[in-house]
Order: C-alpha cells, then sequence, then structure tokens
C-alpha cells in the first residue's frame, strides 16, 4: 500500500512542479500521459468504445477515481469547488489545465460560474463538467443540473457526453455507508487494494436548441442511465 501511495504523491508532485515549464495545451498532453500512467500502475483496465468530438465534456460522477479516468480519456479543465483550490497539490495543477472554481454555497459565485461557462470556448478549450453536480451512488445516476445544457443553449456549443461504468462497487464514494472526503477515499482505496474495469463510452453529441436545455438534459439522463444500469454492476453479477 505503501508504494501505491507514494507513487501517486510522486505523480502529483511531478504534475505540480512541471506547471512552471508547459503552456496549457502541453500540460494537458502530460496530464493525459500521467493520468494513463496512474491508470495502468493501480490495475484499472480502461475499455473505450467511440471517440469525443469538441464541445462541453458531460459525464457521469461516481467515485475518486473519475478524474482519473476523464483524463486519461481526454485532458481539460473542470468546474470544480473552491475548497479543492486550496489543496496543496491539486489547486495549482487543477488552475493550470483550466478550471473554474465555484463556491457552492455562494449564489453570486455560482452566477458568475453559469456566465462564464456561457463565453466559454468549449470547442478550443474543452471542459470536463459532471452534471450531477455531486457523487452518485454506484448503479444509479442523481438528477442532473442545467448547468451545462443552459451554457450549450446560450453557446451554441455541442455537448459531448460521456458514461463510464465500474464493476467493482468499493470505488463508490460512499460505499462504507458515509459519505468520505477526498483523502479518506483515497486511503480506502490504497488499504483494500482496489481493482476495476471502467467501461467507458462516447455517446452522440448533442446540439441543445432554444428553449431545449430541459429536454436535452433529461434525454441524456435516461441514456446514460441505461448504460449503467447495463454495465455497472459488480464482477460477478
Amino acid at each position: 500500500m505503501l508504494f501505491k501511495v507514494l507513487y501517486f504523491l510522486y505523480i502529483l508532485l511531478l504534475l505540480r512542479l512541471e506547471t512552471q515549464f508547459y503552456d496549457r495545451e502541453q500540460y494537458k498532453k502530460l496530464v493525459t500521459y500521467r493520468a494513463r500512467k496512474l491508470v495502468k500502475r493501480y490495475n484499472t483496465r480502461l475499455y473505450v468504445h467511440g471517440k469525443p468530438q469538441p464541445g462541453f465534456l458531460a459525464a457521469n460522477h461516481t467515485s475518486y477515481l473519475d478524474p482519473i479516468v476523464v483524463l486519461a480519456l481526454k485532458a481539460g479543465g473542470a468546474v470544480a469547488k473552491m475548497e479543492v483550490k486550496s489543496y496543496l497539490l491539486f489547486g495549482a495543477i487543477g488552475e493550470k489545465i483550466g478550471t473554474l472554481w465555484v463556491n457552492r454555497e455562494n449564489r453570486k459565485s455560482r452566477k458568475g460560474v453559469i456566465d462564464l461557462l456561457n463565453r466559454w470556448d468549449a470547442t478550443n478549450n474543452p471542459l470536463w463538467i459532471f452534471p450531477e453536480g455531486t457523487t452518485s451512488s454506484f448503479g444509479k445516476l442523481d438528477p442532473f443540473k442545467m448547468g451545462v445544457f443552459k451554457a450549450a443553449e446560450n453557446s451554441g456549443h455541442m455537448i459531448q457526453p460521456l458514461v463510464f461504468c465500474y464493476d467493482n462497487p468499493m470505488v463508490d464514494w460512499g460505499s462504507n455507508g458515509t459519505e468520505k472526503d477526498l483523502f479518506r477515499s483515497m486511503l480506502d482505496f490504497y488499504m483494500n487494494d482496489v481493482k476495476t474495469n471502467a467501461y467507458c463510452f462516447w455517446l452522440k453529441p448533442m446540439k441543445v436548441g432554444p428553449g431545449d436545455a430541459q429536454k436535452k438534459a433529461d434525454e441524456l439522463h435516461k441514456k446514460m442511465l441505461i448504460y449503467i444500469r447495463r454495465f455497472e454492476k459488480a464482477r460477478d453479477e
């Protein structure tokens, strides 16, 4: 376990130091390379169907593994809660890759992020968004918030959905029955030597026309849930 923890910290430290030496596009390629190394190191196999197209990158959210998985598939910024910005290593890395920070308790901050999303060039600067706004339990999908769908409607950019499914319930952020913070989740991951496959499906890009945000959100939620119910099951089921 100690070696795995040290290797993860080594990768984070490298990425933190490398923020000084690369521009954003070069750094994104580096992040994807390092994320793929982490995925292999921790015996998480990725099975990928399809290829991403330009637009807002929208994915379901189950686990602490999600950021590594999505970055291993396609590097991009993210919308993240403000607390993460103060984390010793994560904050600087997130800032470099292009993160929008939001204070969930502050309505003005949330509105500011929506305004930024409306003006965001999602074609040239991919941005990962988890529409649930939080993590869902293993095998489930919480209702979507409207931010990315409204942004796509207002900006004209496409939404490129990704749905991924694990086959080990231990990756669930709250698998012990209580919500865990990031570091507790990582510790459990290492202590239990969690291994999983991740089945990743790039879905057809979505165009959100005027007044269609809610309709498209409902359509995507329904479609993602079909995949999750089909593929997000324990391996022995």
